[in-house]
Parts: C-alpha cells; structure tokens; sequence
C-alpha cells in the first residue's frame, strides 16, 4: 500500500512540474479559421466550417473551440517550433479522409500548443491511408479592448 502511495505522489509530482513548464505555451488571444474538411479535437468530430479557439478561463491547458453548431473543451502541452511561425496557423493530421487538429502555431512566436493525443485520434489512425499534414491560416484576434 505504501509503494502504491508513493508511486502516485512521484506521479503527481512529475505532472505538476510538467504542467509548471508547459506554461509558456499559454494561447491568449482567441484564433479565428475556417476549414474545408470535418476534422476531430479531443474525442468529438465536428463539421467543416469556421471556428475560434478561445483559452479556458480556468486553465490555461484546456482550449474551447466554438462554431457555429459545435462547442469541444480540449487539452493542449507546449511545443517548440523549429523555425519561427510567419503565419499563425493550425497543423492537422490527416489519416486516409480523416482529419484531427494536431497543433497551433503562432506568428513570430517559438512556442505553440500541440493537443493531447486521446481516442479520437487513435481511432482516426486507424483508417486505412498514408498519414499527412494540412496546414489552415488562422488569425489571431486581440480580445483586450481598446475603448474606456
């Protein structure tokens, strides 16, 4: 019993120190785009259409997409980008006709966020076809006001 204790203390441990250096992945301003194609985030499929992800008020890892017949809550961890971004874009895999979101990348910024891999994506790989990558501009909209 104690060992059982003390794994999961190591484990909260590790995560929360995880989480600690994830922090400089942080989305704040929300990011509008518009696909052509359905495509996944977390366990939900949504429709083609447009789009904004908005930071969770609560938790800077949990992102909100939002359209206009779909609302998903899904996680993200920091990445680093090889280059800096010239563009703020979307990065997605696409799996034979499937598409899943895989990661947000900023304008002139080496930090993005990628989303946690969980069962809708797993299911996706699945599908018979090579896998490859889409690429959607999107656009980063201050949600700070200017007015008084």
């Amino acid at each position: 019993m104690r060992s059982l204790l003390r794994s999961v203390g190591i484990a909260l441990g590790i995560l929360t120190f995880a989480g600690v250096q994830n922090a400089g992945a942080q989305i704040i301003d929300p990011i509008e785009f518009t696909t052509s194609f359905p495509f996944t985030v977390g366990n939900t499929t949504v429709p083609a259409g447009s789009y904004t992800i908005r930071p969770d008020d609560d938790n800077p890892q949990v992102l909100e997409l939002m359209g206009k017949n779909a609302s998903v809550l899904f996680q993200i961890q920091g990445a680093q980008a090889r280059e800096t971004p010239s563009r703020t874009e979307l990065v997605f895999s696409r799996y034979g006709s499937s598409y899943v979101l895989k990661s947000i990348w900023l304008e002139g910024s080496n930090d993005g966020a990628e989303t946690i891999s969980v069962e809708g994506e797993r299911h996706a790989a699945k599908h018979p076809g090579e896998k490859s990558e889409q690429r959607v501009d999107a656009t980063k909209k201050s949600s700070r006001s200017n007015g008084k």
